[in-house]
């Protein structure tokens, strides 16, 4: 969402064709499988609408719409009512049933503002194109073997793949990339949060390529490891444990 503080937010942040390329739900839900797939969010305490500012105590999810049959979403702290500098998460959770028709679902998270200490909430709605740009999809196969078609990843799924080791890692790992295109990509390291800690752009051959990545100076955590091009992107997970 749109605050003063440009932290904050939920992420990652929603799939933008223009402004985020490598946004949105990257994992796919796959018929008959259990799915998670973890929000953070960042929350402020003033919010932007337009030219309007606004001092905000806090923000109530209330509904998540669109998901596929069989997934719900939780909350920490469980009432889904966020106060404001604060870190919190989501999570879109269950295993989608045969109900669903394999494709794209677009979900939209809807809930209230209460700002300046007033009891009367300000309706949101996340995204949207005043607060975020873009969409968050969830893509569902009928079987695990089916390509992953996610927005922004589907270009790049089953050309190139990425594998760490070790993972978790503390300090020199090896960056494994199996690919079946030649060129330049831009490989990056994010945090939760969707900031970038590492970034380099490296020269790619069909076949394996080993790339070197130093983690000992990353504090301990979840971190995605990308690989992108003018076409799309992969993540890969690691963990940095000292």
């Amino acid at each position: 969402m749109s605050y003063a503080d440009s932290t904050a937010g939920v992420y990652p942040k929603p799939y933008d064709a223009a402004t985020n390329p490598t946004g949105g739900i990257t994992d796919c839900a796959v018929i008959g499988q259990p799915f998670n797939f973890n929000l953070t969010i960042v929350i402020n305490d003033t919010l932007n609408l337009g030219t309007f500012a606004f001092g905000l105590d806090s923000i109530i999810i209330t509904q998540v719409l669109g998901l596929p049959q069989g997934l719900t979403y939780s909350c920490d702290p469980s009432n889904c009512h966020y106060l404001r500098n604060t870190i919190n998460c989501a999570a879109i959770y269950g295993t989608p049933t045969a109900a669903n028709a394999p494709g794209d679902y677009d979900m939209t998270i809807k809930g209230s503002a209460f700002v300046n200490g007033s009891s009367l909430p300000l309706p949101l709605e996340f995204p949207n194109a005043q607060l975020a740009p873009g969409k968050y999809t969830i893509h569902v196969n009928a079987n695990a073997s089916d390509p992953c078609g996610t927005t922004g990843t589907h270009n790049l799924e089953g050309k190139v793949s990425i594998t760490t080791s070790p993972n978790p890692t503390s300090g020199p790992t090896q960056i494994k990339i199996n690919s079946q295109i030649n060129g330049l990509f831009e490989l990056r390291v994010l945090d939760l949060l969707g900031q970038q800690h590492s970034q380099r752009t490296v020269s790619i051959s069909s076949g394996e390529n080993t790339v070197e990545f130093d983690a000992s100076q990353f504090a301990n955590g979840l971190y995605l490891v990308q690989m992108h091009n003018e076409t799309g992107f992969v993540s890969q997970k690691i963990v940095v444990q000292h």
